[in-house]
């Protein structure tokens, strides 16, 4: 019966055989990768044995690609190749299974050990006397799904069919059915899937991936006699053009499923199991790294179209990364351990602990081989891969580091001449310092101490969590401004843990950059050069601090459309309905609007009224021209003309903080002069950043910030609608009230100065 054999617990650690048992132990993730050599125990047989003894780990980063060989050659099927790792004929190591680009799977049995494997010539394998399924991409899972409690053979194919073959043999002699049921997936699939009980119902789903980079998910709707999916739906929004391959898998031991995907450009995103409202789902992606930090690619090897797939493939407690690709060719990426990172780290300081910035300049593998210790510890502790545990361990074996190197770690102008790389060095040893413990502010106290860091660069990593990186540049003035700038920010609106000064760390940074969980950079400018933040058509000029209101504008980037994204979703999606507001009537959004423009229904719209000819060349001119010049978009957003932000959206909130830290009280006035000349847009991008920055409550703030870094905040009143919309703003010298229609986009704004009122 399918569902019978649903998961007591997800467990993180392997298990050990037990031998006779008729109890059949199931974990849910097993099934559909026995790569991660958890174990299986099939009733009446005498179990099915681990791969590899002991507890494995996954990990971020990986060694240089090397080719696999069968019998001394180097493996290379016909026009493509997705490749699955399970211990076969159960004799305690790994196996490989591969599908081909021309409808075949193909079995190459390990005749060596779980730490040294050798494999033998492929064999083809068959489900009765079948043994071509279709002519195009083909991929393979072991999963039981029909019948009885062995492992049926899964085979994607023939574009967009998957087909299972029930397994009537044994568990160490897998003999497969040669009539299966086959289901219909998306287009496109070409054998791109997994299988994984995404819903926790107890049976195992299909999620899919395709050529055009859509991820759906197909819901196991079967019944005691029938085997069923159902109709392919969106899996987490992910669409990532093109050859979306995905795996699932509980990456990071937290018992929560986890995605890996490849792409056809040779990389590896891992998605994070991230809860919701809704049920299960998943965080952005982070690519999996090279051992010198830099992003994993296989492109040039693979010819396109990663097919990967995880498996401690030798034996030493580590999953690697297998993938195969249009080439047909396989390729075994040995998985690195964060604990031999620290080893190696320690072992190139002492070799070069005198001569290092010297040696960083010179010498690029042992530049490259020393960040990248660094950063491929960074990206295991962003993937929550580090135990609590591990993490303390991993701080007392580092933090000594900034005084036995002080001249390497610790806090100082270096010389950019002598030794360009040692800012970059030195700025992600902070950051790792701080990641290995749990964010707090005693923590911050700790990893402040063990670095000495003092006066204005402590109290932004005590107080506001922030690692400065300007190679000690910064003057006291400029330290104090910011951190009275960003103490008026609320904490919970933002969320950045480095600040950069690229022109202040010299061009190495271009090469190296620094790893963190999230970070913005900043310009290299003296503090009090002045900028106007205003329009022409303001009532009168802005003018603000050019540092400062970079600062604030970089900082504002993480803000709604990183933090509130979670927590604000419907002022996320308020900034797209401003934009399409903005844009005009011709210019088409999805829905919602976040999803972006809808391409084709603006292309028909621009044809429709004469503005493009449908060439496919001249669009882009067509595009640009549509907006350009025209006073009713160079004024539909605040900052300029609105074709910049429907291009790039992502600064559609950040250049807002321009205006509303540089004069919040000038800027609601500019906004009602716009309205009174007929462009009823501004106020909507007001209210945005002002309901966000209130987080809801009654009062908020309006800041002035002039150059120099003088700072002015006074307190705002909020009243609210039944919607908990801003209805009436009111401050000393100015009142507004707002009302809105359904989808919170201003219909009607009034606006009475100091003057007006008495």
């Amino acid at each position: 019966m399918l569902g019978r054999f649903a998961p007591l617990h997800r467990h993180t650690s392997d298990q050990q055989p037990l031998l006779g048992m008729q109890t059949f132990i199931y974990q849910r993730w097993v099934i559909f990768n026995l790569a991660l050599l958890y174990l299986l125990i099939i009733p009446g047989l005498p179990g099915l044995v681990a791969a590899a003894k002991g507890s494995t780990t996954s990990t971020m980063t990986y060694s240089d690609p090397k080719p696999l060989e069968c019998s001394g050659t180097k493996i290379k099927l016909e026009n493509h190749s997705a490749v699955r790792c399970y211990d076969w004929d159960q004799d305690g190591d790994l196996d490989l299974l591969a599908g081909d680009g021309v409808g075949r799977i193909w079995l190459f049995k390990n005749s060596g050990t779980p730490t040294r494997p050798r494999l033998e010539a492929k064999e083809m394998l068959s489900a009765g006397q079948k043994s071509q399924w279709g002519k195009r991409y083909t991929g393979i899972a072991l999963a039981q799904l029909i019948g009885s409690e062995l492992p049926d053979l899964v085979v994607g194919h023939s574009k967009q069919l998957i087909t299972v073959h029930k397994n009537i043999g044994s568990i160490q002699r897998p003999i497969f059915e040669e009539d299966g049921s086959t289901i219909e997936v998306q287009a496109g699939c070409d054998g791109r899937f997994d299988l994984a009980d995404w819903d926790e119902d107890g049976k195992l789903d299909l999620v899919t991936g395709s050529f055009d980079g859509i991820v759906q998910w197909h819901r196991n709707t079967s019944s005691r006699n029938k085997l069923e999916f159902s109709k392919g739906e969106p899996f987490c929004d992910i669409r990532i053009a093109y050859n979306s391959h995905p795996r699932l898998l509980d990456f990071d031991g937290d018992r929560q499923l986890d995605m890996l995907l490849g792409l056809n450009w040779g990389s590896v995103t891992l998605y994070r199991h991230a809860a919701n409202a809704s049920g299960p789902g998943l965080a952005s992606g982070q690519q999996l790294k090279w051992s010198d930090g830099k992003n994993l690619s296989i492109r040039e090897l693979n010819g396109d179209d990663t097919t990967p797939e995880l498996a401690d493939w030798d034996g030493d407690g580590v999953r690697d990364l297998i993938s195969g690709g249009k080439n047909g060719q396989l390729f075994w990426m040995k998985g690195i351990g964060f604990p031999s990172r620290i080893t190696r780290l320690k072992t190139l300081l002492a070799q070069h602990n005198q001569d290092l910035g010297k040696t960083l300049q010179e010498n690029d593998p042992v530049r490259e081989e020393i960040l990248g210790c660094l950063t491929a510890i960074q990206a295991d502790l962003r993937s929550g891969l580090v135990s609590s545990t591990a993490r303390q361990k991993l701080f007392s074996s580092l933090a000594p580091l900034a005084t036995q190197y002080p001249q390497y770690f610790s806090r100082q102008h270096f010389d950019l001449e002598q030794a360009p790389h040692l800012p970059i060095l030195a700025a992600q040893y902070w950051v790792v310092l701080l990641e290995s413990l749990p964010d707090s502010e005693a923590n911050r106290e700790r990893v402040a101490a063990a670095l000495g860091f003092e006066s204005g660069y402590r109290t932004l990593l005590v107080d506001l969590g922030v690692i400065f990186i300007d190679n000690n540049t910064a003057t006291k003035d400029h330290l104090d401004a910011m951190i009275r700038l960003m103490r008026q920010m609320p904490p919970s609106t933002w969320d950045v843990e480095t600040i950069t000064v690229a022109g202040w760390l010299g061009p190495a940074i271009k090469t190296n950059k620094i790893r963190s969980r999230s970070g913005v950079n900043i310009f290299d400018l003296p503090l009090g050069r002045p900028e106007n933040s205003f329009a022409g058509d303001s009532p009168r000029p802005g003018v603000t601090d050019v540092y400062l209101i970079c600062l604030a504008h970089e900082l504002a980037h993480n803000m709604l459309d990183t933090v509130g994204r979670k927590k604000r979703p419907d002022l996320y999606e308020r900034k797209y309905q401003g934009l399409a507001q903005a844009a005009g009537p011709h210019v088409v959004y999805r829905s919602p609007p976040s999803q972006g423009i809808d391409t084709e229904a603006t292309k028909a719209n621009f044809r429709r009224i004469g503005a493009w000819d449908g060439q496919k060349e001249t669009w882009r001119d067509a595009w640009i021209g549509y907006f350009a010049g025209k006073q009713e978009f160079d004024r539909a957003y605040s900052r300029g003309n609105i074709q910049f932000f429907l291009d790039s959206p992502q600064e559609a909130f950040a250049t807002l903080a321009n205006q509303y830290y540089a004069d919040s009280g000038l800027m609601l006035e500019f906004c009602k002069k716009r309205w009174d000349a007929g462009n009823r847009t501004n106020i909507n991008q007001f209210l945005l950043i002002t309901e966000y920055l209130s987080e809801g409550k009654n009062q908020g703030k309006f800041f002035q910030l002039t150059p120099g870094g003088k700072l002015s905040v006074e307190s705002v009143e909020f009243k609210r609608d039944p919607e908990s919309r801003i209805q009436q703003l009111q401050s000393a010298n100015l009142k507004a009230r707002f009302s809105y229609e359904s989808s919170g986009l201003v219909t009607s704004f009034e606006l009475t100065t100091h003057e007006n009122q008495k």
